[in-house]
């Protein structure tokens, strides 16, 4: 994850979104842990006949 932001800066990016699932607790403490934080934007999509619910989680400053 380090290196990832490290290389968005890098290229001069100041803010950066990504997708977790809802359900992904695990996941979502990770990113949490590194300073992503939910913005409230929330999309549900159905895929192979199950509902999947995605968060988008924002760093910013990525710095």
């Amino acid at each position: 994850m380090a290196a990832s932001v490290e290389a968005l800066v890098a290229a001069g990016f100041r803010a950066a979104a990504l997708w977790v699932f809802a359900g992904n607790a695990r996941g979502r403490r990770f990113y949490e842990a590194a300073g992503w934080r939910p913005d409230g934007t929330a999309v549900r999509e159905e895929t192979g006949g199950r509902v999947l619910e995605e968060l988008r989680y924002r760093r910013d400053p990525l710095s």
